[in-house]
């Protein structure tokens, strides 16, 4: 059990199988010695195995009880620095073995009590002659000495009866796991005999140590970063070389693990450290960090001067971020500023790195704007209004204005402005037009001329005609006009001149050479004449005169216009028509009646018109004689022959 913790006695300094020899006397001194435990570390678990509540119950015997005992015949170890003192008594004289033997283990680790055992030899009273002491020099047990400085190991015997003597121990070969490096444990031993006969012999176990710690190193390959910063874009190969010749048996390493690093990864740190018997090495650290991976990049926002629906009036500045998770972007935000017009104006993002070098190339992302600059053309189209002649309006003028936009299109497409005043020179300017975007061409950026006359001519009559009888008015009246822009197309004309009987009404009519026409109107009476008679013999009101059928019946009356007579015959006209014959009228005879042919003639002699009228033959017959004059007015009497 090389590696457990051992149980060993104390007769002597060394720690092994080999059983040391207490030589006692019968009748002498109790021998005394004691059990102590070494920690070897070497059975899974450094230190002591006695930790906590663990305990190691042991046995003591002597194989010869009758030549000598051991006291006490239990013990129990429950600390790792715990000893237990031993009392041996010789009895006869002779030889006894003590062996130690394990009665419980609450551990679950191992114990070698061989070093425990030891014989006893019991001499026979010699009381001339003192068991000699046997010491060593140079070494210690349990010492530790570098390697290439190990001191010589000397015995020193003292024998009351024999006196000091010294002489080389006997050094065994090297042995452990390193023995063939000059590295590992080496036990020194003793024997004598007095010149009385008595016999000692002991040993001591001393390690000889490497005096030189592990030397660690490590390489990189590639040996230097391939990206910026001391970032790795490739894959990395890290390799630990840990040496220890002398002791390599005793190197223990913590981390030192090879690395293959081909994911992505931030700055991590890889040690490596170690211990030998020679001593600690590290720990010696080495960081990497890779990054093979380009920025993501994402359109972020943009700037500019927001019209409406969505369009841009000016260029857009774009923003794109970048996001790299591992080494971090160079520049978290780039921008770019757009160029030109249209609906679909594509900005795409620039070239962004990260911190490594890696790099996501121009155009990875891009976004599209509605963008138009530019305001709409204006242009005249048409007009609308009443029109004259030779390009005069003769009212306001509606022009049309067309606006035009290439991209966005206008808000728009026409719209009209009126007119103001008149001239021959009277300019419309364009309302302001805007496009879809919200550009905005402002008012008067185009205009159209045009002659407006709105106003008629000044027109009026020359004289004025007053109230006339018939027969007796005037000739109709000149007119006057005058028109101060267009100008008169045409003389001024009068209309409505009537010299008959009736009021009547004049007009004067004006025409500019815009088309706008003026009237002036006068109004004058024609009068009648005033008809008198029919008078005796014929009576009036529709009585029915009775005469006989084909008797002349003089038929009397005046004409008068106003005041003065009319005289003329020729300004009377007769006619007769037969009418029904009406029972329910009053009937009266013609007392007088005159000889001849009808005729009319005016009578100066009596001052009125005689109209001779030769009545049809035909009894029972009825008829009605009727005077027209020749402003229209009539007079009628009504007859029945017999």
């Amino acid at each position: 059990m090389v590696y457990a913790d051992q149980i060993h006695n104390t007769i002597d300094a060394g720690i092994d199988t080999e059983a040391e020899v207490m030589a006692l006397n019968v009748g002498g001194a109790k021998g005394a010695t004691s059990l102590a435990l070494f920690e070897t570390g070497g059975d899974g678990k450094n230190g002591c195995n006695l930790t906590g509540q663990n305990t190691l119950k042991l046995s003591l015997a002597s194989s010869n009880p009758g030549v000598a005992t051991v006291s006490p015949s239990e013990t129990t170890f429950d600390s790792c620095g715990f000893t237990q003192p031993l009392t041996i008594t010789p009895l006869a004289a002779g030889s006894a073995n003590v062996t130690v033997r394990i009665i419980s283990n609450s551990t679950t680790y191992l114990f070698d009590v061989l070093p425990a055992a030891f014989r006893v030899d019991v001499a026979a009273p010699a009381p001339s002659n003192a068991a000699p002491v046997l010491t060593f020099s140079g070494v210690e047990n349990g010492g530790s000495y570098f390697k290439g400085s190990v001191p010589d190991a000397v015995c020193v015997v003292d024998d009351a009866e024999d006196g000091h003597e010294t002489f080389p121990a006997e050094v065994s070969p090297i042995t452990g796991d390193d023995s063939a490096s000059g590295v590992g444990s080496q036990k020194a031993t003793c024997e004598h005999t007095d010149n009385g006969g008595i016999y000692v012999k002991s040993s001591v176990t001393y390690n000889i140590v490497d005096a030189s710690a592990p030397v660690i190193s490590y390489t990189l390959s590639p040996a230097a970063a391939d990206g910026l910063a001391g970032w790795y874009r490739n894959s990395v190969q890290l390799t630990w070389t840990v040496t220890e010749p002398d002791s390599p048996s005793t190197l223990q390493l913590q981390g030192c693990e090879d690395q293959t690093v081909a994911l992505d990864q931030l700055p991590n740190e890889y040690s490596c450290s170690a211990t030998s018997g020679g001593g600690t090495a590290g720990s010696v650290s080495v960081s990497i960090k890779k990054d093979g991976t380009a920025p993501t990049v994402s359109y972020a926002d943009a700037a500019g001067t927001l019209g409406n629906n969505d369009w841009y009036l000016s260029d857009v500045v774009a923003r794109f971020t970048a996001t790299d998770e591992t080494s971090g972007p160079a520049s978290a935000t780039q921008t770019v500023t757009s160029s030109g017009e249209g609906a679909a104006i594509s900005v795409q993002s620039p070239e962004f790195a990260d911190v490594a070098g890696n790099t996501t190339a121009a155009g990875a992302v891009s976004q599209t704007f509605k963008i138009d600059k530019t305001a709409p053309e204006v242009s005249y189209t048409s007009a609308a209004g009443t029109e004259g002649t030779e390009g005069w309006y003769r009212s306001n003028v509606v022009a049309t204005f067309t606006g035009a936009d290439e991209t966005s299109g206008p808000a728009s497409a026409t719209k009209t402005a009126t007119s103001d005043g008149e001239g021959t020179a009277v300019v419309v300017e364009s309302p302001a037009f805007e496009d879809v975007a919200g550009n905005v061409t402002p008012a008067g950026a185009a205009s159209a001329s045009f002659k407006v006359d709105k106003t008629a001519p000044e027109v009026g009559f020359s004289s004025t005609l007053g109230d006339s009888y018939f027969g007796s008015t005037p000739a109709a009246p000149g007119c006057t006009a005058s028109d101060s822009l267009s100008g008169l197309a045409a003389d001024c004309t009068v209309s409505g001149y009537n010299a008959g009987v009736g009021t009547h009404t004049l007009t004067a009519t004006a025409t500019d050479k815009a088309g706008n026409t003026s009237t002036f109107t006068q109004n004058y009476t024609v009068k009648a004449w005033t008809l008198k008679g029919f008078y005796q013999p014929v009576d009036m009101n529709g009585v029915l005169n009775t005469v006989k059928g084909g008797s002349t019946v003089p038929a009397k009356f005046e004409v008068f216009a106003g005041a003065s007579e009319i005289t003329d015959p020729s300004k009377m006209a007769f006619s007769m028509a037969r009418i029904t014959c009406s029972l329910a009228v009053l009937i009266d005879d013609i007392e007088t009646t005159t000889t001849g042919s009808t005729s009319l003639r005016y009578d100066a002699t009596g001052g009125q018109f005689i109209y001779n009228w030769k009545t049809p033959t035909g009894a029972g017959t009825c008829y009605q004689l009727t005077m027209t004059a020749a402003d229209g007015s009539t007079i009628s009497a009504n007859f029945k022959l017999k």
